[in-house]
């Protein structure tokens, strides 16, 4: 039995989630968006102290092992937002580019959306790192302390151009680990659907402009070598740009156009379906007939 929606189904139901992230209540939004930052990143504490104290396997086992360990953390993040239904800023550059270009929301229903899910992620993450993480003393300690304060400095150091860039693969990741979680029914195909892409996507050291709310931030307050203004024009914005692009265009649009724009294709959606259901059909009388062979 299938348990999961082909393409077609899949986008137009992107499209139908952007009517509804447009009509929810602002203070929804607001309160989503808040949500999506906290739970982002509990994963990204995970992610520290998984990192930190793995350090040992990258000497004995290779730097590529402990980043594979420690990147198949992460994903439990974007499982819960997508589970709970939060606003993540990054998942809505996909989904309200399809839905508006579907002409289904307007183009001042994405820009409200995009801005109030993006500062609403980064009051939920300010509020994480700063009261459950900082305050409490979670990762005060080496070697997560070291490992924070070193992840802050490595990003806060890297070319702009090679952030940006790093911005556009990170969300055209993310997003599709969004699409492949709508596209599956029942929950354990959702959880694998999203867990692959983020495994790929934290592992190959893609850029996620509100995980480094968390990631950058927290190691800022633990002493990293980064100002605010650095922060914001060599991490913040860069990143943010590319995951626009990585989103919107390269996932948004491009699925759009393929799937939704003139639905040219739905007479070949019908063929498939058609033959998929008479390969069914032949199956279960191959079963049928092997049941009655004694085969």
């Amino acid at each position: 039995m299938c348990d999961a929606r082909n393409v077609y189904d899949t986008i137009e139901l992107i499209s139908a989630i952007g009517v509804q992230k447009s009509k929810q209540r602002i203070d929804h939004t607001i309160i989503k968006s808040f949500l999506a930052g906290v739970l982002l990143s509990f994963s990204g504490l995970f992610l520290i102290i998984v990192g930190g104290g793995s350090a040992p396997l990258a000497q004995s086992l290779g730097p590529g092992i402990q980043r594979m360990i420690q990147a198949a953390v992460f994903p439990i993040g974007l499982i819960l937002i997508v589970m709970t239904g939060a606003d993540l800023f990054t998942g809505n550059t996909m989904t309200l580019m399809i839905s508006t270009l579907h002409k289904k929301t307007t183009w001042f229903d994405l820009i409200i959306s995009w801005v109030v899910s993006y500062f609403g992620n980064l009051a939920g993450c300010l509020f994480y790192h700063s009261i459950l993480v900082y305050y409490a003393g979670v990762i005060s300690d080496d070697p997560y302390r070291s490992f924070a304060v070193q992840i802050a400095t490595v990003k806060g150091n890297i070319p702009w151009h090679q952030m940006f860039l790093r911005g556009i693969g990170g969300n055209w990741l993310v997003c599709l680990a969004i699409l492949l979680g709508i596209t599956g029914r029942d929950l354990h195909s959702k959880i694998i659907g999203i867990f692959l892409p983020i495994w790929l996507f934290v592992a190959v050291r893609y850029e996620h402009s509100i995980a480094n709310m968390f990631l950058v931030q927290v190691g800022m307050m633990l002493g990293a070598n980064l100002s605010v203004g650095k922060y914001i024009s060599c991490v913040m914005i860069p990143v943010t740009l590319g995951n626009i692009i990585g989103g919107a265009f390269f996932v948004g649009i491009a699925y759009w156009y393929l799937y939704i724009l003139k639905n040219v294709d739905a007479g070949v959606k019908d063929d498939v379906s058609q033959v998929v259901q008479n390969q069914n059909k032949l199956n279960q009388s191959e079963q049928f007939v092997s049941i009655t062979l004694g085969f």
